[in-house]
């Protein structure tokens, strides 16, 4: 690996804060009213809309936002979210001197793929990434759940707002409650094919572990660098262009963050992929461009296990086209009926919910766990597969809420998703619809 700068280090480490251990929980979205007609531990928001069936453009990880620094931001000053500001975010990077913004994502793009971090947060609370910036009130959705004074992230695809050519389109984020900073990298986005961009497809993979230091290779420490190899026949990714994974810091005993980047090229100036503090047990998607050897790094700052569970991949040869929800909708919520018990499994039906499509193979959700009574995990898989597969998509604790982007199959017989509740105690459990993919 090169030499960094300590110019580098240090917008690298910029992220990292002091994140305390506790066991309060951050309210996620307030559960609004069950719509008519609506069954039990359901919550159905949304208006059914979706964007064009379109391939993935990987960009690797691009910031786009940092609250903190003049420098990356549309306002042109360094400023915090205020309680309920819905801020407008121009998928695009920025200079200090006219014309000042420079479009990172292209003008005909239906989808962005972002990780969105909150971080300096003077008060418990939540944001929501959504399209539209106009859209008055409250969300009836979240994203990402924080406490005061901790960093927290999480990736999320999203529809976005055209802004007419020449320009990038935008998202939105939603801040809740408190001030808080807030830093998005982009890493790709959803948009047709064209004579100039190719737009690969996807495909699901059974989700397989292939790194657990836990067993192998040992506790990460700083400036540790794990080479994972994604690109594989065994994996059913050998053409892999991108890959998706589940990536987890297992027990931190430090403050840190990871990247992923292609082997053979550099670790990323700016961007980060994971956020992890003392004692807490988080995961995150990530989407990351394969290196020419089939292999992706990931740079570590801080202490802890890494476990990689390999989901999906993206290629020339993949099948499926991507539609992302114009309003996310709720398709679960146990808030309504009790909740979810220790070691148990919840069916969750998808198919003709919001507008889902018979022929859809695969859905994106965010799942949140909020109220748990002890510590687990989640697993997320098809109805139909014939059993778990052994790895996971959301680590909890005890009392802390938190969330997670899901990419799975939903089954081809059931059109529906199993959610098994690995944990002692019983939780909440949330799940928000935020796009689909159909085959293309």
């Amino acid at each position: 690996m090169r030499a960094r700068s300590a110019m580098t280090t240090a917008a690298l480490t910029a992220l990292v804060l002091t994140l305390p251990v506790t066991t309060a929980s951050a309210a996620p979205a307030p559960a609004p009213a069950p719509a008519p007609g609506a069954t039990p531990g359901t919550a159905s928001t949304g208006t059914g809309g979706a964007t064009a069936p379109a391939g993935f453009v990987s960009l690797g990880i691009r910031r786009l936002l940092d609250t903190r620094s003049y420098r990356e931001n549309p306002a042109g000053a360094a400023r915090k979210l205020q309680p309920g500001e819905n801020f407008a975010v121009p998928l695009s990077a920025w200079k200090s001197h006219p014309p000042r913004e420079i479009p990172t994502v292209p003008a005909d793009a239906t989808a962005v793929v972002v990780n969105v971090t909150a971080t300096n947060p003077t008060e418990d609370g939540y944001l929501t990434v959504r399209r539209n910036v106009d859209r008055p009130g409250a969300p009836a959705t979240s994203t990402l759940n924080f406490k005061a004074g901790e960093t927290v992230s999480n990736t999320v695809t999203v529809a976005v707002d055209p802004r007419g050519a020449g320009t990038s389109p935008q998202i939105s984020v939603y801040n809740n409650a408190g001030t808080t900073d807030v830093v998005v990298d982009v890493l790709g986005y959803y948009a047709p094919s064209t004579s100039t961009r190719t737009a690969d497809r996807y495909d699901t993979v059974r989700p397989v572990r292939i790194t657990d230091t836990r067993t192998e290779g040992g506790r990460l420490r700083w400036g540790s660098v794990v080479t994972a190899g994604v690109a594989r026949d065994s994996l059913g990714t050998y053409e892999a262009t991108s890959v998706l994974l589940n990536v987890t810091a297992v027990d931190p005993s430090t403050e840190g963050f990871l990247v992923a980047y292609p082997s053979g090229s550099d670790l990323p100036i700016e961007g980060s992929h994971l956020n992890y503090g003392p004692g807490r047990t988080v995961a995150n998607q990530v989407v990351v461009p394969v290196g020419p050897d089939g292999n992706i790094n990931l740079f570590n700052t801080g202490s802890t296990d890494l476990v990689i569970d390999v989901i999906g991949y993206y290629g020339p040869w993949a099948h499926d086209l991507y539609s992302a929800v114009t309003e996310q909708t709720r398709l679960l919520d146990t808030r309504y009926d009790g909740g979810q018990p220790a070691f148990s499994t919840r069916r969750l039906p998808v198919t003709g919910t919001a507008g889902v499509p018979e022929n859809a193979t695969s859905v994106t959700m965010n799942m949140t766990v909020t109220e748990p009574q002890a510590d687990g995990h989640l697993e997320v898989y098809p109805a139909d597969q014939g059993g778990r597969p052994g790895t996971s998509n959301l680590n909890f604790n005890a009392g802390r809420t938190v969330a997670n982007g899901v990419t799975t199959d939903q089954g081809g017989v059931q059109h529906a998703v199993d959610v098994y509740h690995h944990s002692a105690g019983p939780s909440q459990l949330i799940a928000d619809l935020t796009g689909y993919f159909v085959e293309g």
